[in-house]
């Protein structure tokens, strides 16, 4: 389980800058949008509600800066 205070992927908007939390190395990624278009064709929704994409699983997503 991630920390609460970040939102499901599901929510999650790649076009806009974010910071996303990697279960498979658990590390906060900066996310700048610009492979938004590789993660909309690429990426993978799995079962518990994360998102698989290249190497990452990504479970919980923030705004920079807690914006």
């Amino acid at each position: 389980m991630t920390h609460s205070s970040l939102r499901p992927m599901r929510d999650f908007d790649p076009t806009e800058p974010a910071i996303l939390h990697d279960r498979a190395s658990d590390a906060i990624i900066t996310w700048t949008a610009e492979d938004a278009d590789d993660y909309r064709r690429a990426s993978r929704p799995l079962g518990d509600g994360s998102v698989a994409w290249k190497e990452f699983v990504f479970d919980g997503w923030g705004n920079v800066l807690g914006g």
